[in-house]
């Protein structure tokens, strides 16, 4: 598979070699250092230490029980130290390296004789390891301060992932960001993410693919390596410079997350496990986020068959209220009648009052099955329907109620068109119940892609909460309702109401969003 994805991981370094490149790294890096001005302040500190010992040679203090002597040795710790401090252990040795080379010619020209140049050897043997040590321990404090700042570094990068993802209500959405965040603070030149497609059969997708500068080399494909990792299950690793981790979910893989170093530099262990673990907090955001939408469908569904199934029962009540109450009715209504007509003086008063009685339920019953299901929403349509409603309405309200269509009205799909009838029959019935209002106002516009229904009034208006779920706790469904009738075929609700300015219920539905509800 490595071979097919053109590239395949280099061979081992062998200990020789690995010690070969470690003696060699300093000596390599030299340029660099050049190029930075703590270089060049620890070489003037090299030749003021070495100024002072051969003024003092030159003068003839070469006895080795020279105070001054001694003490000129003794200056080469200070730019021993320095080095370590600006460039770590390497720079304390190459350091004494050239300490050793300014100080060797004076044991040749002035302690020549009388063991002298011992004398010398001495004091540099003793001087130069004390200051090694010293700068070696240096050296190690500041890997130590530099590894704790590397690892808050993570820590804080880390958490902030999280809190980003955590915050996040479309997970998937915030992945681009998350991306963003670990190319900042990776020493990295690309970072990608990658997701299975939920459907079985498509294509990953690439949430996102970050490269400073030019892209990734091309024997480094996106798709080959998240097919690779996906296959495998475990990370992917192209030398020291590119990993690949794949994002393990209880079901199965569900993505790869990978970084490439740029050409010349490496990944180090700590960058890998901070990789591995941004992909951990990833996979249980998308798999939660997953699964809370898989829930959401379930309980949409769940909730649209249970509508489904209340308008199915009121629609057979309707019906059966038509059919056969009603026409019970008409029948009892007809034979009083015919009584009356047939017995003029001769019948009882109270045959009179039994008619009116009659008519009144009669009227009653047609009400509750045109309320539980208005044969002209199936038959005529949407605004037929809402015209029956607002009619109602208006002969109830001190100053009316109106409705308004503008745009080219047309029929929607079934499911639509009895969400927006049901959402307001009921707004309207709220206003007359509880809004304490003198005028109504619906408003129905069709526009090309969108269909929108406004129901306003006059009323005292009401507190609306920030958050409306918090009614159903109070046992005031309607405006919950409502919003779940919206929901249910993909449109949007808003109530906004002010205190003794009316109130006002919104609902748009687009026409893509009706349509995928039918089908649903």
């Amino acid at each position: 598979m490595k071979a097919e994805l053109g590239f395949a991981p280099p061979p081992a370094p062998s200990p020789w070699s690995r010690l070969r490149n470690d003696l060699t790294m300093p000596f390599r890096r030299l340029p660099q250092r050049m190029r930075d001005g703590r270089f060049w302040r620890i070489q003037a500190m090299v030749i003021a230490a070495t100024l002072p010992h051969y003024l003092i040679e030159t003068a003839g203090f070469t006895n080795p029980f020279e105070t001054f002597h001694g003490l000129a040795i003794t200056l080469y710790v200070v730019p021993l130290l320095y080095a370590a401090v600006a460039f770590g252990w390497e720079g304390a040795i190459l350091t004494a390296i050239w300490i050793v080379v300014l100080t060797s010619p004076s044991m040749w020209v002035w302690h020549r004789g009388e063991y002298h140049w011992l004398t010398e050897v001495g004091q540099l043997a003793i001087t130069l390891p004390a200051g090694i040590m010293v700068a070696w321990r240096v050296d190690l404090e500041s890997k130590q301060r530099q590894r704790a700042e590397r690892t808050s570094a993570s820590l804080g990068l880390l958490n902030e992932i999280g809190e980003r993802l955590s915050h996040a209500l479309d997970v998937e959405a915030a992945l681009p960001g998350v991306v963003q965040l670990l190319m900042r603070g990776l020493p990295v030149q690309c970072v990608w993410l990658c997701l299975e497609p939920d459907a079985p059969g498509g294509a990953p997708r690439v949430i996102e693919e970050l490269c400073d500068g030019a892209s990734h080399d091309a024997e480094m494909p996106v798709d080959g390596l998240h097919r690779l990792a996906i296959e495998t299950g475990e990370p992917v690793t192209l030398g020291d410079r590119l990993v690949v981790v794949p994002l393990i979910g209880e079901e199965g893989t569900i993505g790869s997350l990978g970084a490439a170093a740029p050409a010349g530099a490496t990944l180090g262990d700590d960058q890998a496990k901070l990789l591995a673990t941004a992909a951990h907090e990833i996979r249980v955001a998308v798999e939660n986020a997953r699964l809370y939408e898989q829930r959401q469908e379930s309980l949409q569904t769940y909730a649209r068959q249970v509508t489904q199934a209340q308008e199915d029962e009121r629609l057979r009540i309707a019906r059966e209220l038509h059919d056969e109450t009603a026409q019970e009715l008409v029948h009892l209504v007809r034979r009083l009648e015919r009584l009356g007509e047939a017995h003029q003086g001769e019948v009882p008063g109270q045959v009179d009052e039994l008619l009116k009685l009659a008519r009144g339920t009669l009227q009653s019953v047609r009400r509750f099955s045109r309320d539980l299901r208005p044969s002209v929403l199936d038959d005529l349509g949407l605004v037929p329907a809402i015209e029956l409603a607002v009619e109602a309405t208006n002969a109830r309200l001190a100053g009316g109620a109106r409705l308004e269509v503008s745009g080219e009205a047309r029929r929607l799909e079934s499911a639509v068109e009895l969400a927006l009838f049901r959402i307001a029959q009921e707004a309207l019935h709220n206003i007359e119940k509880h809004a304490e209002a003198r005028s109504a106002s619906v408003r129905l516009a069709f526009d090309d892609g969108t269909v929108r229904l406004v129901v306003a009034d006059d009323g005292r208006g009401w507190s609306v909460p920030s958050n409306v779920s918090t009614l159903a706790r109070a046992g005031k469904l309607g405006v919950l309702g409502m919003r779940e009738r919206a929901e249910l075929v993909g449109g949007t609700f808003e109530t906004v109401s002010v205190q003794g300015a009316g109130s006002r219920v919104t609902v748009t539905i687009g026409a893509k969003q009706g349509a995928a509800a039918q089908r649903a």
